[in-house]
């Protein structure tokens, strides 16, 4: 779920401050393409009454808003800066002088687990991963080692500490590993809430940009910016850059390479993890409040249901299926490389994966997915004791994602192993290593790349196969399960459904490195031209950005017309689905359960008699906008704490909502048929209140249970076999419509 401080705060600043002015009359903002009128006509109040339209949050006044104060915004410049040029150890700058003085093992009472910290001190006085060096959670011995330094972070008594660890960290750790182990402390730590970290694509550019953009910045900085021109007063360098689909011609799946590489559905994907790493887990974290192994297995069926919607829309039709004894149809040339100057692996058409160097990895594999699929028919899981649980009962699915996922919430990890670990490395093409100091990991072996690669799509499409199992054997629902009895849909009303291309520019000035100066260099060498980050050294700014065309949406609305016998609290659910299959047949009720993606849910108050709901596309809670770009951010800080301008306490952006840019596939020019459905159910309270305990809700609500606006299972009503004699009730409507992909000129000349 999205944090509605965080989007409230977001849409009016970014609304107030960060319209761009686009041709044709019409301004661009995160939100979408709007016209000028409009944008007038929109105020604060207004926006803050759109925000809480129907959805079950509880809105913060203009004047309520808190604003933060000099020690956050020391806090929120201190952060921003230890995140600069991450592989550059050298910098003369206040980090450097801190790092060099601090000393974890002096320190242990400022620790919460002094044995977690101790260990982490043996782990490094007996050598861990290098500098410049690949790291990979998916890899053994790099994931013990990064687990011991999130100790080292999530243990630290008070910022000071915490501070001081990562500063240290940040120059004596390997840079892929620090930053890992940083990000998942902050989102688990209730004392972090609020202070934002950079982009993934910020930090590495490296692992969401195609080796030639990488390369020209590169060459722009070793060229002294030759040409630049200055923006706002910042010297700044756009680079036009396109997928691999567009470079290299491997396979037709490359023509949905605009969305598998898009950089937002990247980033969520890596915060998806970062919420929930597989090896964290027990009572400590409380993740299993969050329903974690049911999320865990249908986030990845939604993930295929939208990547279904998007093969659609360019005639691509089904995830294709893959056996581990034959050849591998579907290539995947990264076009990436990492820091050090490795290219990431690539894999060819026709790769066989079933090699004497696998024979045993592939026999060892696929005895754990048969002991996955014998537990689903089987019905019970057994313990390591002998005694069994229950898997027939529809909450069991609970039991069967952290099974299957083999977190520490699983009840048996000795016997159930995680599958996706495994396949990862073998489907990856990475080379055999030889120390695991040196590897070199696939584009799967990265939870920020991998969704880059069409294999990720096609080996949960065989994980999500036992989450379908697991559901087919529960009974259909019947009528009185599905109807909301003294209630009924009459119509529904939705704008024109458009979708577009258009630019989008990401800092990617970590790409770079900067010149080292220390003082006395600095006042000697006043004719050099010295370019730097504000954090570095007092030279010139610089920002090299890379330019983008991204799949978007024109904003639309939705009305619901809805009639109620009596006065009752429901939730609202629309999903997005396609009408025909890609041979042009129209889908089955049954059969087509599995392809939609979940738009809106959101709680109401029904009154007697008539009831229009209407529901903003830019307010639909699951959805985040782009995320504020590092040199924006900190210039906001920045002047924030000069006085210039205020910063608010809940600027933070969430971070686990879906990219509401990708919200709709493309469609086809002409219009392409889908279908809206729309289901009003009671109200079946969740067994931890929505928003309780909401004092770290930047992090989405993390181990706190409450994530979430009812019980219902996840995919509802969608998630069992459907009995079409029974399916249809007065509650539910289906909604034929088009999806129309426009260029940028029609969108103007319409609009």
């Amino acid at each position: 779920m999205q944090c509605w401080q965080c989007i409230i705060v977001h849409i009016l600043v970014q609304l107030h401050h960060d319209t761009i002015q686009r041709p044709g009359g019409y301004q661009q903002t995160r939100k979408g393409i709007t016209s000028r009128f409009d944008m007038k006509a929109i105020t604060l109040v207004a926006l803050v009454g759109l925000a809480a339209l129907a959805a079950g949050y509880v809105v913060v006044p203009e004047d309520k808003i808190t604003y933060a104060d000099k020690d956050f915004l020391v806090k929120q410049k201190q952060l921003l800066e230890v995140f600069q040029h991450v592989h550059q150890h050298e910098v003369h700058t206040e980090l450097w002088e801190v790092s060099k003085e601090y000393k974890i093992e002096e320190h242990y009472e400022y620790y919460t687990n002094v044995e977690a910290v101790k260990e982490f001190v043996e782990f490094y006085k007996h050598g861990m991963l290098p500098f410049d060096e690949i790291f990979s959670v998916f890899h053994e011995t790099h994931r013990e080692q990064a687990i011991a330094l999130f100790h080292v972070f999530y243990y630290a008594k008070d910022w000071e500490t915490f501070y001081k660890s990562i500063v240290w960290a940040r120059f004596h750790m390997n840079e892929g590993m620090f930053v890992y182990a940083v990000t998942v402390a902050m989102l688990h730590r209730k004392d972090m809430a609020g202070l934002e970290l950079p982009a993934p694509y910020e930090i590495y550019p490296y692992y969401f940009f195609n080796t030639e953009v990488i390369q020209k910045a590169a060459q722009y900085k070793m060229q002294g910016f030759y040409g630049m021109k200055k923006i706002d007063d910042v010297y700044t360098a756009i680079i036009p850059t396109n997928y691999t689909g567009w470079y290299v011609h491997t396979n037709e799946d490359q023509k949905v390479s605009y969305f598998t590489e898009d950089i937002g559905l990247n980033t969520y994907y890596y915060y998806f993890h970062a919420d929930y790493p597989f090896w964290m887990g027990g009572k400590e974290f409380g993740l299993y409040k969050d329903r974690r192994g049911e999320m865990y297995l249908y986030k990845h069926q939604q993930l295929l249901a939208r990547y279904y919607l998007e093969r659609l829309s360019n005639d691509l039709g089904v995830i294709p299926e893959f056996s581990w004894y034959k050849p591998i149809k579907t290539g995947y040339y990264p076009n990436m490389h990492y820091y050090n100057g490795v290219s990431f692996p690539s894999r060819d058409n026709l790769f066989n994966v079933y090699t004497p160097e696998n024979y045993f990895e592939i026999d060892e594999l696929v005895d754990y997915e048969h002991r996955i699929r014998e537990v689903i028919d089987q019905g019970y899981i057994v313990l390591p004791d002998g005694s069994h649980i229950d898997l027939t009962k529809p909450e069991s699915i609970e039991y069967l994602g952290n099974l299957i996922q083999e977190n520490p919430d699983s009840v048996n990890t000795r016997y159930y192993k995680y599958v996706g670990e495994i396949a990862r490395v073998l489907l990856g093409a990475s080379v055999e290593h030889f120390d695991d100091h040196k590897v070199i990991p696939g584009a799967l072996e990265h939870f920020e790349t991998s969704m880059r690669d069409p294999m990720f799509y096609q080996l949960y499409k065989r994980i999500t196969h036992w989450y379908w199992e697991f559901k087919d054997h529960l009974p259909h629902y019947t009528y009185d399960e599905i109807n909301f009895p003294g209630l009924k849909i009459e119509s529904a009303e939705v704008d024109k459904l458009v979708t577009y291309f258009d630019r989008y520019d990401a800092d990617i000035t970590n790409a770079v490195d900067v010149e080292v100066f220390d003082e006395a260099s600095m006042k000697s060498a006043s004719t050099i031209k010295k370019f730097g980050k504000i954090a570095h050294y007092q030279g010139e700014d610089f920002v090299i950005k890379a330019r983008q065309w991204r799949l978007n949406h024109m904003p639309f609305t939705v009305k619901l017309n809805v009639m109620s016998e009596k006065a009752t609290k429901g939730i609202v659910r629309m999903y997005l689905g396609p009408k025909y299959d890609a041979y042009g047949h129209v889908y089955g009720v049954n059969e087509n359960r599995e392809n939609f993606v979940l738009l809106d849910v959101f709680s109401y108050e029904f009154v007697v008699g008539k009831n229009t709901i209407v529901r903003d596309s830019t307010k639909f809670p699951l959805y985040v906008q782009d995320r504020t770009s590092y040199f924006e951010l900190y210039k906001w800080v920045m002047d924030a704490y000069n006085g210039v301008k205020k910063f608010p306490l809940d600027m933070t952006e969430a971070h686990c909502g879906f990219p509401s840019r990708l919200m709709l596939p493309k469609g086809k020019k002409g219009g392409m048929p889908f279908q809206l459905y729309f289901i009003v159910s009671p109200y079946h309270a969740p067994s931890t209140p929505q928003y309780e305990g909401y004092d770290y809700t930047l992090n989405c609500g993390v181990g706190s249970g409450a994530r979430y606006v009812d019980s219902l299972p996840f995919g509802y009503p969608f998630d069992r076999p459907i009995d079409e004699k029974i399916w249809f009730t007065p509650n539910m409507y289906y909604y034929d419509t088009l999806i129309f992909n426009k260029n940028e000129k029609e969108i103007n000349a319409v609009h």
